[in-house]
C-alpha cells in the first residue's frame, strides 16, 4: 500500500505543477501582449513628444522676430536652413 499511495501522492503533484505551469504560461503570453502594446504606445508618445519640441522651437522663433526688415530677413535665412536640414534628414531616412 505505501508505494500505491507514494505513486498517487506523485501524481498528484505532477498534476498540480502542470496546472501551474499552464497558468503560468497564459500569464507570460498575456504580458507579452501587453508588453507589445506599450511599446507601441510608447513609440507613439515619442513620436508625438518629438513632434511638439519642433512645434515649439518654430513657435520660440516666431515669437521672437521683431518687425524690422532687417530681422526679417536674418529670420528667413534661418528658417530656409532649418527647412534644408529638414529635407536632408528625410533624404537620409528614405536612403
Amino acid at each position: 500500500m505505501e508505494l500505491k499511495d507514494k505513486l498517487q501522492n506523485v501524481t498528484r503533484k505532477v498534476e498540480i505543477l502542470r496546472q501551474r505551469y499552464l497558468t503560468l504560461m497564459r500569464e507570460k503570453k498575456e504580458m507579452e501582449r501587453t508588453i507589445e502594446r506599450q511599446e507601441l504606445e510608447i513609440a507613439k508618445l515619442e513620436k508625438e513628444v518629438h513632434q511638439l519640441k519642433i512645434d515649439n522651437e518654430f513657435l520660440r522663433v516666431a515669437r521672437s522676430i521683431p518687425s524690422n526688415p532687417e530681422a526679417i530677413s536674418r529670420y528667413k535665412g534661418q528658417v530656409s536652413k532649418m527647412v534644408r536640414d529638414i529635407d536632408r534628414c528625410i533624404k537620409q531616412l528614405n536612403a
